[in-house]
């Protein structure tokens, strides 16, 4: 707590405080409403990291092009995981979508700790669409093509006003 307080002094800013989780990072794409459907789970391998560093999907990770964090982690289709797991999986991200009421398309993170909990740390109303990320890998897992996903997404939105 005197930790805490510190920071909060020094900086002048709220802080959120949060446990850290070990275990894979794995990001379920959400597509639909009713009901959504749980596409293929991506898993960001953050296991090539240095001893020493947080295995998080922090702002090197993401966005830091030139650091070795950034090199040294991909994101792929999510491999070695069985059916109960992915089922568990898909179930808590689509549970999470709708308690949330997210609609048409999103992304949600979770955490998937060695005895098998699973973690929400992230919920992605507007995840990012690029060709190249989690979300057009996901929908390329469920044999869609990038344009096949963007149609998919404009499909569910209409379909809520009624075309």
């Amino acid at each position: 707590m005197e930790r805490i307080h510190a920071l909060h002094e020094e900086l002048d800013v709220p802080l959120l405080i949060e446990e850290y989780i070990e275990g894979r990072e794995i990001y379920a794409a959400i597509l639909g409403n009713a009901p959504p459907e749980a596409l293929p789970l991506i898993e960001l391998d953050l296991s090539k990291l240095p001893a020493d560093t947080p295995r998080i999907a922090g702002r090197e990770v993401k966005f830091d092009r030139e650091s070795e964090e950034y090199r040294l982690t991909k994101s792929a289709l999510a491999k070695d995981l069985d059916e109960e797991t992915v089922g568990k999986l898909q179930d808590a991200a689509k549970t999470t979508y709708r308690a949330l009421k997210l609609r048409d398309y999103g992304r949600i993170d979770m955490r998937l700790a060695k005895d098998g909990t699973i973690y929400v740390i992230e919920a992605n109303p507007n995840p990012w669409l690029s060709s190249q990320a989690e979300f057009a890998m996901a929908a390329r897992g469920s044999d869609r093509t990038y344009t096949e996903m963007i149609e998919s997404i404009v499909e569910v939105a209409l379909k809520r006003y009624g075309d």
